[in-house]
């Protein structure tokens, strides 16, 4: 009876269930989102003020390098007024994470059926939504997807795209050079954590090719040259140098990397010892064992301190510029990136253990009874995770408890109240609801305040007062 359970399709489908249950909140809280007080006007108000080209010339001058990220920031939908356009984006977003991580998997092991790839979609896909530091900072206020979550998504289509130039020949391999090319130019211009996992990336794989495989690899050496001069561009902007004098503690290199190391280690403590990762980790060493083409495929051939070499590596890169360059701890955006990579780096490396174990001939198949005893345990401690998971609590309650509705509505009768009103001093009342999902921030009570001089200029007005 065990063994005809175990080779049912009962684990692929519970995984993609896993990923309806985690997506479905996501994407219909969606269809509820808007531009955020938070930045996402000021963008928009400096190029109405300055023109589009000027306002991102003086962004780059006064305040950050990230080139990448100041264009897509400057393109908003806000810029030809339509808020709806912020809920197409968070869809966007989220399908386009969704189907990256498919389309790695894929490459990874093209043998694979689209029920079982998205089953592995769904066990990291959810993994992730479980333990996530925001939800908000991921996928539906701009300034922050926009300089995390989109360059994640490039990155990993970078990978895939770099293993199809081996694949590709002649013109095509041309054009998929050209497409990496662009990709490792978008990532490094996007965020400094970015460009660092990019480097790490790129280089990396240059010195994995000519030392290890003793091949000069003039297509790694090319995104080299792409990434330093992507590099030079990020740093040589007067923005930069402008936002970090200020600070007494930037530059501290012992003490950032102290202090990235620590914090690294009590993430990744937390994410293995709270959540189903390490039943799910049980499961995924099954998997392997019983394929032996995942367990033969030339992307798992890497000696394993390489690959954990490249795992701390990104991870680490991550935390370590808050640390280096503000003195302070990685603000929940760049947590969520360093998640997403230790997820899909832990179960790679997983992979690259268990095939060098099975090459030693150290490992073996457990029994159906045990492999179900531990089925068993999965499925009480995915419930038992997700009835105390506070980002399915906050999301589904967001959702189905209107919070994220009537946050919709106040903020399309804000609109319609500040473009109706003849006068250029506009008294507005302060949003009720405040879907923790969605909401950043609100106008602030000091007119003067950045957010409430961004969204006065933005609508054409003197000044907006929020109302006692």
């Amino acid at each position: 009876m065990f063994d005809k359970l175990d080779n049912s399709n009962l684990k692929n489908w519970f995984n993609v269930a896993l990923l309806a249950l985690a997506l479905v909140p996501l994407l219909a809280l969606a269809f509820y989102n808007h531009p955020s007080i938070v930045d996402d006007y000021c963008y928009i108000d400096t190029v109405f003020k300055y023109g589009y080209f000027e306002a991102m010339h003086h962004y780059y001058t006064g305040w950050t390098g990230r080139y990448f990220g100041i264009l897509l920031n400057h393109s908003s939908p806000l810029i030809v007024h339509w808020y709806a356009g912020f809920k197409v984006l968070s869809v966007l977003l989220l399908v386009g994470l969704c189907g990256s991580i498919y389309w790695l998997i894929k490459t990874l092991w093209p043998q694979g059926r689209m029920l079982q790839i998205g089953g592995m979609l769904g066990v990291v896909f959810f993994l992730f939504v479980l333990k996530i530091a925001s939800i908000v900072e991921a996928f539906y206020w701009m300034a922050a997807f926009v300089t995390y979550t989109i360059p994640n998504i490039l990155t990993l289509c970078l990978i895939v795209v770099m293993v199809k130039y081996y694949e590709a020949r002649a013109l095509r391999q041309k054009l998929t050079a050209i497409l990496a090319a662009f990709l490792v130019f978008a990532t490094i211009g996007s965020s400094e954590t970015n460009l660092l996992i990019t480097v790490i990336l790129v280089v990396g794989w240059f010195g994995y090719r000519l030392i290890i495989k003793q091949n000069f690899d003039r297509f790694a050496l090319f995104l080299i040259l792409i990434a330093g001069f992507s590099c030079y561009l990020s740093f040589a902007s007067e923005g930069n140098a402008m936002r970090l004098a200020g600070n007494p503690v930037s530059g501290n290199l012992p003490l950032a990397l102290r202090q990235s190391l620590g914090h690294l280690g009590q993430l990744s403590s937390a994410w293995l010892l709270h959540s189903p990762l390490l039943i799910f980790t049980f499961f995924w060493i099954i998997f392997l064992l019983k394929r032996p083409d995942w367990r033969e495929s030339q992307f798992l051939a890497v000696p394993i301190w390489v690959a954990g070499i490249a795992y701390l590596g990104v991870l680490w890169s991550q935390l370590f510029t808050s640390f280096y360059g503000i003195g302070i701890e990685s603000p929940p955006r760049v947590v969520n990136s360093v998640y997403l990579y230790f997820l899909l780096g832990w179960f790679y490396n997983v992979a690259v253990w268990v095939r060098y174990l099975a090459q030693k001939r150290t490992l073996k198949p457990v029994s159906s009874l045990t492999h179900w005893a531990f089925g068993i345990l999965l499925f009480i401690t995915v419930v038992k995770d997700i009835k105390g998971s506070s980002n399915l609590r906050m999301v589904y309650g967001d959702w189905l408890r209107g919070r994220a509705a009537a946050y919709n509505q106040e903020l399309y009768e804000r609109y319609a109240f500040i473009n109706n009103t003849p006068a250029d001093t506009v008294y507005v009342t302060p949003l009720r609801a405040r879907p923790q999902s969605l909401f950043m921030d609100d106008l602030n009570r000091d007119p003067a305040h950045l957010w409430n001089r961004c969204v006065s200029g933005y609508f054409g007005k003197k000044v907006i007062y929020l109302k006692h």
